[in-house]
């Protein structure tokens, strides 16, 4: 079936993928915009009129698969929605920016199954984030610079919830830039997990928010059967929190 867009993100998404040039419209859009995602909020399973998220809301998400990674699954309509899960089923609207900060380090497919879509890495979502005007989500985060002073709050934060899930298995923390960031340093955490990514992510910024509020960071999933020049550095320096040894921090120079 043919692409036909049927509002004004849509139009965006089509000028975008057809000419690059367009491309910074249509991510300004996109935030200001909002997206379908599969799931509810805990209390309001059974809700069809609008309400709003409070601090404490539990999102309780549904994933997707990809070559055996979980995914958020976005949308720009109904139709983009049906066409993908193609069964009924309870769905949100919120939105794009509310929506990347909670689930911030998880990766998300905008309309998974169509022709007009876009993939997202947790590093281009930080990006897409960033209040800069202009700023294009590409590429990858520069090398970790200098030494990174732990923030003590965060590391308290993450530990405490490190060590109430079993499957994960140790984190790392640095300071690292953006190419187009060079002058903000902040903390990337790096998370070694065979659990439920997203479910971990939403509970790392719900911690990490109570705890240490507005702090900026990033997260990452370490894999270490498909290792990244950052993943390999990191795997070379002692963690912050390793569930078989005590927690003690670790320096990347």
């Amino acid at each position: 079936m043919a692409f036909k867009p049927e509002n004004k993100l849509e139009e965006a998404l089509v000028a975008a993928v057809e000419d690059s040039a367009a491309a910074p419209d249509f991510y300004r859009l996109l935030l200001e915009s909002n997206l379908l995602v599969p799931g509810t909020v805990r209390g309001h399973e059974q809700s069809d009129a609008p309400f709003t998220l409070s601090p404490d809301s539990k999102l309780d998400l549904i994933p997707g698969i990809k070559d055996g990674q979980r995914f958020l699954p976005a949308f720009t309509s109904v139709t983009r929605l049906q066409a993908y899960l193609q069964r009924e089923m309870r769905y949100l609207t919120l939105n794009t920016r509310t929506l990347l900060e909670v689930t911030r380090g998880a990766p998300v497919i905008l309309n998974p199954a169509s022709d007009y879509g876009r993939e997202f890495t947790p590093a281009q979502i930080a990006q897409l984030l960033d209040p800069k005007p202009h700023l294009q989500p590409q590429g990858e985060p520069m090398r970790a610079i200098g030494e990174v002073d732990f923030p003590p709050g965060l590391v308290e934060a993450l530990t405490a919830l490190f060590a109430a899930r079993p499957q994960v298995a140790a984190a790392w923390m640095i300071q690292v830039t953006f190419a187009d960031r060079a002058k903000e340093p902040h903390p990337l955490v790096s998370i070694e997990t065979a659990g439920d990514w997203l479910a971990l992510v939403q509970a790392i910024n719900a911690a990490a928010e109570a705890r240490v509020p507005g702090m900026v960071f990033d997260i990452q999933r370490v894999v270490r059967a498909s290792p990244t020049s950052l993943t390999q550095a990191l795997l070379s320096v002692p963690p912050f929190y390793d569930r078989d040894a005590k927690p003690a921090p670790g320096l990347l120079n």
